[in-house]
């Protein structure tokens, strides 16, 4: 939903604690591949030639099959291990990312009617901005440009992702969502935003029935207090969407977990006993 941009509003700077923008390439030769992809940023900072800048990294899914390989969007397990990606930073409105021994600027929100600005293809000039409201229920000034398929968002990045250069028009590769803490952009509602686990999380890991473990999590989805019950002792991890640890204990019988603070989305949680027995349950905050 989009307003005419008239006025005057905060602007709102890109995710650095929590986000995820994710893709797909899709390349055909004399067999299909098919990488699902995201790229994260999760609070972890570096300082380079004295600026600090937040560092982004890299999670992959290949796969490979016939030539008519198009695999559905859904949640899968990382292939490879996270990778360091750049590092990214922001100053006067201006978003940059560092690479190899380089820095480049990626977005100038500070662009007006006429400016050039940065894209995958070298440039694109502004034609006009708007604002467009997302989940948050904020506007976010959108910079629209003499390339129909291409804009820039502030506080989301753009229309092809956070980073314009890893999508040429001409290769079969899509943009599909941002999800952060506070906001979704999904420009394309006919394709879900599913997740990619870390690598490892099942990889190779025996699942236990659960009817034999006796595992009970509810309500689910939950809003305010998450309730447990096992049969026995379990160490319990809960992680969120990118990995990191939410909360961490030791369940035997009934325990409650309070999750009125955590943000709506998808976690997941792992249970471990002291055999060695593990079983993963995915948990929905709404």
């Amino acid at each position: 939903m989009a307003a005419h941009f008239g006025f005057s509003q905060t602007y709102i700077p890109m995710p650095v604690d929590s986000a995820i923008w994710r893709y797909r390439f899709r390349v055909v030769d004399n067999v299909t591949q098919v990488t699902d992809y995201i790229l994260f940023v999760d609070g972890k900072d570096t300082t380079i030639n004295g600026i600090k800048y937040e560092k982004i990294f890299s999670r992959t899914c290949a796969q490979i099959g016939s030539s008519d390989l198009n695999p559905p969007m859904v949640n899968v397990d990382a292939t490879l291990p996270d990778a360091y990606f750049g590092a990214m930073r922001e100053a006067n409105e201006q978003v940059y990312i560092y690479q190899g021994s380089a820095e480049q600027m990626i977005f100038d929100f500070t662009a007006t009617v006429g400016t050039a600005i940065p894209t995958y293809s070298g440039k694109v000039t502004v034609t006009s901005i708007d604002s467009i409201v997302l989940t948050d229920s904020k506007y976010h000034r959108r910079f629209l440009t003499t390339d129909p398929g291409y804009s820039v968002i502030e506080g989301v990045g753009s229309t092809r992702g956070l980073v314009p250069y890893l999508l040429d028009p001409a290769s079969s590769s899509l943009f599909i969502c941002l999800t952060n803490d506070a906001v979704e952009y999904q420009p394309r509602t006919d394709t879900p935003c599913a997740y990619i686990y870390p690598y490892g999380y099942e990889v190779g890991v025996p699942q236990i029935n659960t009817s034999i473990v006796g595992i009970n999590i509810y309500p689910i989805p939950v809003n305010d207090i998450v309730h447990i019950i096992t049969r026995g002792e379990y160490n319990a991890t809960v992680y969120d969407n990118i990995g990191r640890v939410k909360w961490k204990g030791v369940i035997r019988g009934a325990s409650d977990i309070p999750v009125s603070s955590w943000q709506s989305g998808v976690y997941y949680i792992r249970f471990t006993s002291d055999k060695n027995e593990l079983i993963n349950k995915l948990l929905i905050k709404q």
